[in-house]
């Protein structure tokens, strides 16, 4: 049975903003002008030449080929307030795809971000919105017969209050909103997804480098065809208990981390019955400053996920990361592995599959900052023990950005 209907997260996200906007309400904004910087208005252009190994995620056969890539992205972003207490920013970028070889696959994505963030006493608000056009094949939708690239919209939208109580004592609690669509004839065979999440979190501040929280997270996803008539899917709800860990600086470590107990349901569906899993979970983003010139980092995270044709996965993954400044003008950034293992929960014939990723990037920045000049190379494998689902992708890159 779910914790809450859509119906109910709509109204409680408006109550969330009214209360908000009530509270905040009672300072009075910047005078006009006064927080505009010399970033206010910030325009850039990227230009990237990308080959791919494997355009489409194929495992092989007829549907697998390589191609040059050419992608042309200027943005333009606007930040008012950026000095202040009271800071808004909202950006635009236009990627165009044209492939050399396979014209028909040229795309042109859109996405858009708005951010805002307030601070007004003990409390700090932050509040986002973005809207992106996906253009990619994932694990979960690669089949031997994928014959194009999946074409997909994402709206993302959310805030998050922190209330610092007092020296000892601050609290957290959020609301946030995404939707994906899949699109055209290729998006049919998908299943679109609304997810709804509202984490709350309390932190014992022990030290002013290290905070110790009780977290809570309701997390509830609601999937339907992507095509009329919009016949729903599996619905699945998830609760997880976490203790949560901030770490500001320790012996050159900072970050957060968090470890707890999630149980996931999802609903049943003709000839499949229910399920209700529960698994240690754990997230983490931490950093070490080995050096001055060198900075490590290690990512990871362990929960349930919806996988494109609706499947409940259920993810384990870890990544390791280097990124080391050789000069102010000279920057190697590495991904030395990221790996996932997923579990696809009821899925028959039983599916596992093993993902790496590994890489390295170089960034040239010329005495003049207002360019930045890119080479890089990427490996992705993703090792399934399901028919027609592993692939491997080489990718290698240059690209140019100009900003002003």
């Amino acid at each position: 049975m779910k914790l809450l209907s859509k119906s109910t997260l709509a109204a409680g996200a408006l109550l969330l903003a009214a209360s908000l906007t009530t509270n905040l309400s009672a300072v009075p904004l910047p005078a006009p002008f006064d927080s505009l910087g010399a970033d206010f208005l910030t325009v850039s252009v990227g230009a990237k030449l990308d080959y791919n190994s494997n355009v489409l995620s194929s495992p092989g056969g007829a549907t697998k080929f390589d191609d040059f890539i050419f992608t042309v992205n200027p943005m333009v972003k606007l930040e008012y307030g950026a000095a202040s207490d009271n800071d808004i920013s909202l950006s635009f970028m236009e990627d165009f795809l044209r492939y050399y070889r396979h014209s028909a696959l040229n795309n042109e994505l859109s996405t858009v971000d708005l951010n805002y963030k307030r601070k007004q006493g003990t409390m700090n608000l932050s509040a986002d919105a973005s809207y992106t056009q996906g253009y990619n094949n994932t694990p979960s939708a690669v089949t031997p017969t994928l014959s194009s690239i999946i074409r997909f919209d994402t709206i993302n939208a959310g805030g998050n209050l922190l209330w610092n109580y007092s020296e000892s004592f601050n609290f957290t609690v959020g609301a946030q909103f995404s939707q994906t669509h899949y699109l055209y004839t290729v998006g049919q065979t998908f299943q679109d997804n609304d997810n709804y999440t509202i984490p709350a979190t309390a932190f014992y501040v022990y030290s002013k480098n290290l905070s110790l929280g009780l977290g809570y997270t309701y997390s509830q996803t609601d999937v339907k065809n992507s095509t009329a008539p919009f016949s729903p899917g599996r619905d699945r709800d998830s609760n997880a208990v976490t203790f949560n860990v901030n770490l500001d600086e320790f012996q050159n470590l900072s970050g957060t981390a968090n470890v707890g107990v999630t149980e996931n349901r999802i609903d049943a569906a003709p000839g499949t019955p229910a399920l209700t899993s529960t698994t240690v979970s754990y997230g983490m983003a931490l950093k070490y400053n080995y050096s001055s010139n060198l900075v490590f980092s290690l990512d990871g995270r362990r929960g349930f996920s919806t996988g494109t044709q609706g499947q409940n996965i259920e993810t384990t993954g870890v990544a390791l990361g280097a990124t080391f400044a050789y000069s102010s003008e000279l920057q190697i950034v590495a991904n030395i592995l990221n790996y996932t293992y997923s579990q696809y929960l009821q899925n028959v014939p039983s599916r596992t599959d093993n993902t790496y990723t590994t890489g390295i990037t170089v960034n040239w920045t010329p005495p003049w900052t207002w360019l930045t000049l890119s080479a890089g190379y990427t490996y992705f494998m993703n090792s399934s023990d399901a028919p027609g689902a592993t692939y491997n992708i080489n990718v290698l890159t240059v690209s140019a950005t100009v900003k002003y």
